[in-house]
C-alpha cells in the first residue's frame, strides 16, 4: 500500500480566507486504498467534512491548517498510521503556547473517499458533515454530525453532540448524553441503547425501532414499517405515530405517551392508557 504524507503547499495571511483566520496552509494526504476494510479519523476539536465518491482510486484527505500566529502553522500538520486493515488519520500533536484570550490553532479536514470504503470517525468536540458512504461508526462527545445517504449501518454514539441524518441503511445509537438525534429515512432498524436528556426523532423507518432507556429526552416517531419499542423512560415524552406493527413502552415516568396509527398491538402503563 502506498502511503503519501504532504507537506506545505500554501502558506498566506488572511484576508482572501474564511473570516476568523489570520494565516492559513494547506495540507495533502492521498491513501492508497487497496487492502483496506476502514478508514479511520481521530479527531480533537478538529472538523471535517467527507465526501464519498463511487469508483475513487485513492483516499484525498486535504487539511487547513489555521493560526493567529504565523508560527504557529509550522506544528499544524496531520499524519497517519495502519492498524492492522485500516488506516489511521490524525492531527500531530503540538505544544501548548501562552497568548490572548483570542489565540487560536487548528487544523480542519476534508476528505474524498472511494464510497465502498466504510468510515470511522472519532471526535472530541469536532463537528463532521459525511456523505455518501458506505458505513459509518461515529463516537463523539460535543461534536455534531450531519450525514446524508449511507449504504450500510450508521453506529454512534455521542455526549452533548446532535446528530441529524437522512437515507441511510440501519441507524444505531449506542448511547447518547444531552445530545438530539433526528433521522429520516432509515431503510432498516433502529436500535437505541440508553439516553440520558437527548431528544430522538425518526420518520420513514422501513424496519423496527427499539429504544432501551431514555431519560427526561422527549421520543417522536412516525412512519414505522415494524414494531416500536421503548423500555423504559422517564419525564420525557412518547408520540408514535403510523407504526405498521405492534407499539410497546415498558415502562415510564411523569411524560406522556400518545400514539396513533398503529397497525398491531398496543402496550403501555395502564397509568398511561388514557394519555
Amino acid at each position: 500500500m502506498r502511503l503519501v504524507l504532504g507537506s506545505l503547499l500554501l502558506l498566506s495571511t488572511a484576508s482572501a480566507f474564511a473570516h476568523n483566520c489570520a494565516n492559513t496552509a494547506e495540507r495533502k494526504l492521498d491513501i492508497d486504498p487497496a487492502g483496506l476494510k476502514a478508514l479511520r479519523f481521530e479527531l480533537g476539536s478538529n472538523d471535517i467534512k467527507v465526501q464519498g465518491v463511487p469508483g475513487l482510486q485513492q483516499i484525498e484527505v486535504r487539511g487547513r491548517a489555521c493560526a493567529s500566529d504565523p508560527a504557529w502553522l509550522a506544528e499544524l500538520d496531520m499524519t497517519q498510521s495502519r492498524v492492522g486493515d485500516k488506516v489511521v488519520v490524525k492531527p500531530l500533536p503540538r505544544p501548548q503556547h501562552n497568548g490572548f484570550f483570542n489565540s487560536y490553532a487548528y487544523i480542519d479536514f476534508e476528505v474524498r473517499l472511494p464510497a465502498a470504503l466504510p468510515l470511522e470517525v472519532g471526535t472530541g468536540s469536532g463537528d463532521a458533515n459525511i456523505s455518501d458512504v458506505a458505513a459509518l461508526d461515529f463516537d463523539t462527545g460535543s461534536g455534531d454530525l450531519k450525514l446524508t445517504r449511507v449504504t450500510g449501518v450508521v453506529n454512534a454514539r455521542v455526549g452533548s453532540g446532535d446528530i441529524v441524518a437522512n437515507d441511510v441503511g440501519s441507524f444505531v445509537l449506542r448511547s447518547g448524553g444531552s445530545g438530539d438525534v433526528t433521522a429520516n429515512g432509515v431503510r432498516g432498524d433502529v436500535k437505541i441503547g440508553h439516553v440520558g436528556s437527548g431528544d430522538l426523532h425518526f420518520v420513514e423507518v422501513k424496519g423496527g425501532v427499539q429504544i432501551d432507556a431514555i431519560g427526561s429526552g422527549d421520543v417522536a416517531v412516525d412512519q414505522v414499517g415494524g414494531d416500536m419499542f421503548v423500555g423504559s423512560i422517564g419525564s420525557g415524552d412518547v408520540v408514535a405515530k403510523n407504526v405498521t406493527g405492534n407499539f410497546t413502552v415498558k415502562a415510564a415516568g411523569s411524560g406522556d405517551i400518545h400514539h396513533s396509527g398503529i397497525g398491531g398491538k398496543v402496550e403501555v402503563p395502564a397509568r398511561h392508557q388514557n394519555d
